[in-house]
């Protein structure tokens, strides 16, 4: 039995709608992805109205993550991407104790890159800065 006209036309359509949706599929995947820095020495600034300002020199391997571990009561942590910056948000404990931290990242990720977060805890609000600048790939002293 032969298939009716249309079906014979929607057929393709479905696959190409199909391969657009894997498409947009594996880069909504992408973007939720954490930034990725340089491996090798950063030297990073962070600015804390709490702490003030302290500048350290890290040595970044591989597989560290941007934001740090994370304690065993955190959510995972959502990213969502806005253009050429990255927004990070970590939900970690429940009722009373419940944090939410926001991380807004820019840079290139490779020669520098800038952090602003907000912090919400019990009611109370703080936040930090981070200013980083690659060194280079030799994390030797």
């Amino acid at each position: 039995m032969k298939s009716p006209s249309w079906i014979r036309v929607l057929i393709p359509v479905i696959a190409l709608a199909g391969a657009a949706l894997a498409r947009d599929s594996a880069f909504a995947d992408a973007s939720s992805e954490l930034p990725k820095r340089e491996r090798g020495l950063w030297r990073i600034t962070t600015v804390s109205p709490e702490v003030g300002m302290h500048t350290h020199n890290v040595c970044i391997a591989e597989g560290d993550s941007i934001i740090g571990n994370q304690a065993a009561d955190c959510a995972q942590p959502s990213v969502k991407r806005a253009g050429d910056q990255v927004i990070v948000t970590i939900e970690c404990g429940v009722g009373d104790r419940r944090n939410v931290e926001s991380l807004l990242f820019t840079g290139d990720f490779k020669s520098w890159y800038r952090a602003q977060s907000k912090i919400s805890s019990g009611g109370k609000r703080s936040g930090f800065s981070i200013d980083a600048k690659f060194l280079g790939g030799d994390c030797s002293p």
